[in-house]
């Protein structure tokens, strides 16, 4: 293959699940700490858990900013040490997998994703996934669900890499897991920012999947490809792929 490979993102590029999102950034703690509360110890006020999403909701600010991940159990456990909740460990991964289970069944692909993934795998493409997301897991069970999981080489996440998407260094694993070179190499996102500005930053061709209503507005940053569906996109895909250049080893940081 000559080291080419095409990866995706995966919130709004792949699937949609609105309640893991929210999970996601937002509210995990809070939901945590209500299941935990009412298997463990009784109630806790509603102000414990509106101050533990706001504490959360910062550590990931800074996160994306400075580029190196926690987990969602790492994330937990900090937050929690911090308001002096003492909260067994087994607890936090026994909740964390609960919940993240239940936002599951609200999991649906992005029309013409799963052919799309479908048409590029049968093609012979490497491809994989890169995905800023602070539970591993859910990714895996998610294109199972959907009857994809085999067609990754790679499912690579902010959590497993140790770096967000606003670190080139996520890029760079994945080529590396893929075998990948990534001066012949795709990326498939919806952020302008973090996944054609992050891509583009190691050299990677990139595919911008818009979202309605969204422009080329964020910080100058010109993908090769602009797509408003996933419908009928593999042949587009593998154009961009094949225009890519095959005069380097060495990828650009």
């Amino acid at each position: 293959m000559h080291g080419r490979a095409i990866t995706f993102d995966f919130h709004n590029t792949l699937a949609s699940c609105p309640e893991w999102f929210e999970l996601e950034v937002r509210t995990l703690p809070s939901a945590f700490l209500g299941w935990w509360s009412d298997h463990h110890q009784g109630r806790l006020g509603a102000e414990t858990g509106r101050e533990a999403d706001r504490l959360y909701q910062g550590l990931r600010r800074d996160i994306m900013e400075h580029g190196n991940e926690l987990s969602a159990e790492a994330c937990l456990k900090q937050i929690f040490s911090q308001m002096r909740l003492d909260v067994p460990e087994s607890d936090i991964e026994t909740g964390v997998a609960l919940l993240m289970r239940r936002a599951l069944a609200g999991a649906s692909p992005i029309p013409g994703a799963v052919e799309t993934v479908r048409e590029l795998h049968q093609s012979g493409t490497a491809i994989g996934i890169v995905s800023s997301a602070v539970y591993h897991p859910f990714l895996e069970w998610t294109l199972d669900a959907f009857g994809v999981l085999g067609a990754f080489q790679v499912v690579i996440t902010s959590a497993s890499a140790g770096f967000y998407k606003s670190r080139p260094e996520i890029f760079l694993h994945a080529a590396h897991a893929l075998g990948g070179n990534p001066s012949r190499m795709v990326h498939i996102g919806d952020s302008l920012r973090f996944d054609v500005g992050g891509a583009s930053r190691v050299g990677m061709g990139t595919v911008w999947l818009r979202r309605e209503g969204r422009r080329h507005t964020e910080d100058g940053f010109a993908p090769d490809l602009t797509l408003d569906s996933l419908v009928s996109a593999a042949p587009k895909i593998m154009e961009v792929l094949d225009a890519r250049p095959a005069d380097s080893d060495r990828p650009r940081v």
